[in-house]
């Protein structure tokens, strides 16, 4: 698949841009050019995951297959399981400590 149209569209996009900020500093962007400044940020990141998702797979659609129903990933950060308390510390208990021998830190 050739990918130089993808490439074209957002050199186009970027050229766009890049005017459209110029103007807007010299204060010469009306509030129709504002809206678009804001829309290019949309239409290039849809180009960039285009040409992402066509350098991965040469077969793949124009648009990604958003509206299916795909579970996000589990988050490992959080893991399968809660800490367990630090009750040698005091940290999350109010009990007395399991150790004797450890000093509690509110006594």
């Amino acid at each position: 698949m050739d990918l130089q149209p993808i490439l074209d569209r957002i050199e186009d996009i970027v050229a766009e841009e890049h005017r459209l900020y110029a103007d807007a500093e010299a204060g010469r962007l009306d509030p129709a050019g504002h809206e678009r400044l804001a829309s290019i940020r949309g239409d290039l990141d849809r180009a960039w995951d285009l040409l992402r998702r066509r350098r991965a797979d040469p077969n793949a659609p124009d648009t990604p297959i958003r509206d299916q129903d795909v579970p996000d990933p589990a988050n490992d950060l959080e893991g399968p399981d809660p800490e367990p308390p630090h009750l040698e510390h005091n940290v999350h208990g109010d009990g007395p400590a399991p150790d004797p021998d450890i000093p509690r830190s509110d006594i």
